[in-house]
């Protein structure tokens, strides 16, 4: 009996670890704002974003002043800012725009299919380094269509999201816990406790590369939007394959020290 109910917990820390990985990670760098925002601005640092955001700025400038060839003049002045720290604080903005029209119930104005990015403050930015300096009023947006996401559509899933990481993380731990307690050779469930691991690690890495590829299936508009947005996700993404790499070098290592630890004490 007492095998038996070893057996039984160590399956189920071996379960919550695999969903643990994954969930724990979308929930502190996605689900969450802050880690979303800060995620997502590492991507600023990409030539991709930093071309589209450019040309971005420089066509809303062309198309909100009267004076000729503004867009010609800002477009270099928008290539050098894109390049700075600001921009970087401002993409960080920009993203948390995004979280909050993924993760929060839309407002009865909002449009659920149109992601509408506020990018004055980028514009303004780039236009104070202009020969004559000017300052738009007016609120500039970039629209991005979204054909298969919808404003709020994550705000539940976000949720449910972050009870499942809550729940794995210490069912898994209690579970392993109980499982060393009980077992008579303890060294052989650590062992087994770091395949785990190793496991759970390669199930977070094979998620990661799936996530790729549906958010490159997901992107829509142009050509430069669409290779953005993938670059974006990418960037975001990479983080939970390196998180799924150091749980699986981790869990590996445990499991040789366990391995090792049986058979000395089997020997003896």
């Amino acid at each position: 009996m007492r095998s038996l109910l070893t057996g039984l917990f160590l399956v189920v820390a071996v379960l919550g670890m695999i969903v643990a990985v994954p969930s724990t990670w979308v929930t502190t760098h996605v689900v969450s704002v802050d880690g979303f925002a800060d995620t997502a601005a590492r991507a600023a640092s990409k030539p991709e974003v930093q071309e589209f955001f450019a040309a971005k700025i420089a066509d809303e400038v062309a198309q909100s002043t009267d004076i000729p060839l503004a867009g010609s003049v800002v477009a270099p002045l928008a290539q050098t800012y894109t390049r700075s720290p600001a921009f970087v604080t401002d993409f960080t903005e920009v993203a948390r725009q995004q979280h909050g029209w993924l993760f929060t119930a839309p407002a009865p104005d909002t449009s659920r299919h149109v992601m509408e990015l506020d990018v004055t403050p980028m514009v303004n930015r780039v236009l104070e380094s202009a020969p004559v300096p000017i300052r738009i009023d007016r609120e500039i947006t970039v629209p991005l269509d979204q054909t298969r996401l919808t404003a709020g559509s994550l705000e539940s899933s976000g949720s449910a999201l972050t009870l499942t990481a809550w729940i794995s993380v210490i069912g898994a731990a209690l579970a392993a816990v109980v499982a060393l307690l009980l077992a008579r050779n303890r060294a052989a469930i650590l062992a087994w406790l770091g395949v785990g691991a190793v496991v759970a690690g390669g199930a977070g890495a094979a998620l990661a590369i799936y996530l790729r590829g549906k958010a490159s299936e997901s992107a829509t508009g142009d050509l430069s939007s669409r290779h953005t947005a993938t670059v974006v996700a990418d960037e975001v993404l990479a983080g939970l394959t390196t998180t799924s790499w150091i749980v699986g070098a981790v869990g590996l290592a445990v499991a040789v020290v366990g391995a090792a630890a049986a058979v000395v004490l089997g020997r003896r």
